[in-house]
């Protein structure tokens, strides 16, 4: 299967717990700039400046931290009901969500693989902007105007990590129709990531290993912006408000990206600015690239070839 039989279009949204609610609004729209579409119910539902969709982000007040689900659309309604089916010959359990239980969405799945919780959808609302914050470009959603100096402007990938990650890839590619474009592979000859897309974009939900029996988990979700400079835009905010970056600004060697992460000190959810995009791939017969421990330098470390600068500033220089 290729990504051009997949049924899955892109990554729509993510669903987050948190135990104040009041207090990741305060992070995720007053500080990193995101649009609140509607709050309900004790759920706040966000988008980026260019995004289309009802939300790409919900956060919950449920008194705890956490991933909620990670949403996919599909190519057409049809998918949703024939993802059904084939889930359920496949032996795997589907829960069927009503039309409206999630804010602006119609009917939905949801399936439980590999410790995480995953939902497809395909109808969804596409509000506009309210009037005054509208842009008047009509290829943009909100105005420039509206927006703080971060802004995220569209969701762009997430990366979950789990003790089973190779049968997790393999169902993705297998099952879903993600392509691989890059992996990852650790000195003992195993396999420790990797990075899948449906679209041209380098990926659109990543996966590293841990240690067999660690709780899975989402690591983080990015949204992506329009340059590097936004990134050091976006460490000098954070600094105004007594907060640091996780990690970044820095680069990427696999996907070819430049990032930042940061996290909501309520939710827990980290956040990680993507700019670039590094490459687009339109190619229908790409090759996975592979990178190794040898020319990449450690797991956790691979953000340039050899001894580059890593997340900690510059180190030793690479000699070929």
């Amino acid at each position: 299967m290729t990504s051009s039989d997949s049924k899955i279009a892109k990554l729509g949204h993510i669903a987050v717990h948190t135990p104040d609610l009041d207090d990741s609004l305060w992070f995720f729209e007053e500080v990193m700039g995101f649009k609140v579409t509607e709050r309900v119910d004790g759920t706040a539902y966000l988008r980026g400046m260019r995004d289309w969709e009802h939300h790409t982000l919900s956060v919950t007040e449920s008194g705890r931290t956490g991933i909620d689900h990670i949403g996919f659309r599909t190519t057409t309604p049809e998918a949703v009901g024939e993802l059904a089916e084939q889930f359920e010959a496949n032996g795997t359990d589907v829960r069927r969500v009503a039309a409206g239980d999630e804010r602006g969405q119609g009917s939905a799945i949801r399936i439980e693989r590999f410790g995480h919780e995953y939902e497809f959808y395909y109808d969804v609302e596409k509000p506009k902007a309210p009037k005054e914050q509208r842009s008047k470009l009509l290829n943009r959603n909100y105005s420039e105007a509206t927006a703080n100096r971060i802004a995220p402007r569209r969701i762009d990938h997430c990366h979950v990590q789990d003790g089973v990650s190779a049968e997790h890839a393999a169902w993705l590619t297998g099952e879903l129709g993600f392509n691989v474009n890059e992996q990852y592979r650790e000195s003992d000859g195993e396999l420790w990531g990797w990075w899948l897309s449906v679209t041209p974009l380098p990926h659109d939900i990543a996966i590293h290993r841990l240690p067999t029996g660690a709780d899975p988990n989402l690591h983080h979700v990015s949204y992506h912006v329009d340059s590097r400079e936004d990134l050091w835009e976006c460490a000098d905010i954070l600094a105004e408000y007594g907060m640091e970056p996780e990690a970044g600004p820095g680069k990427h060697a696999i996907t070819r990206a430049d990032f930042l992460y940061v996290s909501d000190p309520a939710s827990e959810l980290c956040v990680e600015l993507f700019a670039g995009p590094g490459y687009l791939n339109f190619e229908p017969d790409w090759e996975t690239i592979e990178w190794q421990e040898d020319e990449l330098g450690p797991a956790t470390s691979h953000q340039w070839v050899g001894e580059g600068p890593d997340w900690y500033g510059v180190g030793i220089p690479y000699v070929d």
